[in-house]
């Protein structure tokens, strides 16, 4: 996750991440929150008395007639619609971002009574490739029903979009609309659109990962839990020049009908109208070029990607329109469907289990020497502790050494190395003169100055074992100063005595460079 993003989450009501990929992206390390009920990542906290103001109730609309929809799944048995189960296999072929790969695979498809008509039910064990085509537009819709009965962090719902699973490299357009779950510490929030765009030959300078979601408050920021919510997506297509100066277009997001943020207006008023004071410094709103970045392949899943666990409920009456709805439309799509209907899923096989939920590692016993960043208890969030500020100078490197200790919840629940260009500070609240040249993670993730993402690691992980291998491990971290780039490279020894090294190279730097350490969910003990 950008850390623009996870400041802006700590002082505000929002997450996250990469992905890294967060669960998505190029994050090549897996998401290791398998459980029906999710997790929370220290990272995204912030508390629910730090939600925006109260919008006020919603405007009252009229219902306007629909045009007619470029594409439409009705999930009707016996329908003869084209879409077919999918699962997540090793072999991952072009999904070179990604964890796993995604393949055909025999299901028996299951339906049921929901909102219109039926509506399908997916098991967990596979998810539906909706077979759709792009609609080549800047200004489209993308809207349906579900009900879950498991949600995990980051874990799929609808998610379309080109390249879904590569690498940003070069000729590579990495464009995609993903509806999901993000974790908050303290509670968790869906559903959120994280979109993203790294379009890596594109010329506009449109790349970006932003978010939209409605703002509630805790008790309301789960909806469509064991109950049934329409989504609705619209992309009106205005040009966004954000904050953190990357172009992005204008979204409107509605929950079962009714307007529940609109990134135009917010974008006008700089935050205002969502009431943040002294306006907001990161993207809530949708990447471009979703529905057209260029000559790939499109993909449209639901209920499964290339690095998550799989979803488990029902979908129904999915549409998509090439143009922008107006709210009275979408009010109209909302009349179409019945949000009270009981829908029963099929009984599993006696023999099913569901998957047990993960439990955070107990190093309460753990004893430190040296000086410790981040609380035994994995309390620590994101960004919120650190290591002491040290000087490379321009030609030179400098190695410290410490023990990492993880909550083996995800595996971005490690330590973070921030280069920056001040000896003091940890943002430009503390000091007007701070920027950051890089902020890099374990898990093969980071960004770069403006916030860009920086190259994807070079690393020897066995993700396999990747947890194990970091938890207790020593790390000899050595950042050099270059002169106009710096260098990360982490030679990680496991407490097993297994040896790997990462690397992050060629991050440009302008002028003096200081580092330091800082933690998520996790801690370290320097020696």
């Amino acid at each position: 996750m950008k850390k623009k993003l996870a400041a802006i989450l700590l002082c505000t009501a929002m997450t996250a991440t990469l992905l890294s990929a967060c669960g998505g992206g190029d994050d090549k390390g897996k998401d290791n929150n398998t459980q029906d009920e999710t997790t929370t990542p220290a990272d995204d906290n912030q508390g629910d008395e730090q939600t925006p103001a109260d919008a006020g109730e919603p405007a009252e609309v009229t219902p306007e007639e629909l045009p007619e929809a470029f594409a439409h799944i009705t999930f009707d048995e016996g329908a003869g619609e084209n879409y077919v189960a999918v699962t997540q296999v090793e072999d991952k072929g072009d999904a070179d971002g990604g964890t796993y790969g995604i393949a055909e695979t025999e299901a028996t498809l299951a339906y049921a009574d929901g909102p219109v008509g039926n509506a399908l039910y997916i098991d967990g064990k596979f998810g539906i490739d909706l077979k759709l085509e792009p609609t080549n537009t800047d200004a489209y819709t993308v809207s349906f029903w579900m009900n879950a009965d498991r949600l995990s962090n980051f874990g799929p719902t609808l998610q379309i979009g080109y390249n879904i699973g590569r690498a940003a490299d070069a000729g590579n357009n990495v464009t995609w609309l993903n509806v999901t779950q993000t974790d908050f510490p303290g509670f968790k929030a869906f559903p959120i659109a994280w979109s993203r765009n790294e379009a890596s030959d594109a010329q506009d300078g449109t790349d970006c990962w932003p978010w939209m979601w409605a703002f509630k408050g805790e008790d309301e920021a789960i909806t469509g839990k064991k109950e049934w919510v329409m989504v609705t997506v619209v992309c009106s297509g205005e040009v966004q020049n954000g904050p953190v100066g990357s172009t992005t277009v204008g979204a409107q997001w509605y929950i079962n009908g009714e307007l529940a943020y609109d990134s135009q207006a917010n974008y006008s008023t700089n935050g205002e109208s969502m009431g943040w004071e002294g306006g907001y410094t990161w993207d809530a709103t949708l990447a471009p070029n979703i529905m057209k970045p260029g000559g790939d392949t499109f993909e449209s899943y639901f209920g499964i990607n290339y690095w998550d666990s799989m979803f488990k409920g029902f979908i129904d009456d999915l549409y998509v329109f090439d143009t922008a709805l107006s709210a009275g439309q979408v009010a109209s799509l909302y009349a179409l469907g019945d949000p009270n209907v009981e829908s029963v899923a099929p009984e599993a096989p006696a023999e099913e289990e569901e998957p047990a939920e993960p439990v955070a590692r107990d190093h309460s016993d753990v004893e430190t020497t040296g000086t410790v960043v981040g609380a035994k208890d994995w309390s620590t969030a994101f960004w919120t502790e650190f290591s002491d500020i040290v000087a490379v100078p321009s030609g030179e490197s400098v190695t410290t050494t410490f023990t990492n200790w993880t909550s083996g919840l995800n595996n971005w629940n490690n330590f973070v190395c921030i280069l920056q260009s001040t000896a003091d500070g940890h943002s430009a609240e503390d000091n007007a003169d701070y920027a950051e040249y890089g902020v890099v993670r374990i898990d093969n993730w980071g960004w770069g100055s403006g916030y860009d993402n920086i190259a994807v690691a070079e690393s020897d992980w066995n993700w396999d074992t990747f947890v194990d291998d970091v938890d207790g491990a020593t790390v000899e971290l050595t950042v050099t100063n270059n002169g106009d780039t710096a260098d990360v490279v982490a030679v990680v020894t496991s407490a097993a005595g297994a040896v790997h090294t990462q690397k992050y190279t060629g991050i440009a730097v302008t002028g003096d460079v200081y580092f330091c350490l800082t933690v998520d969910g996790s801690f370290i003990d320097i020696h």
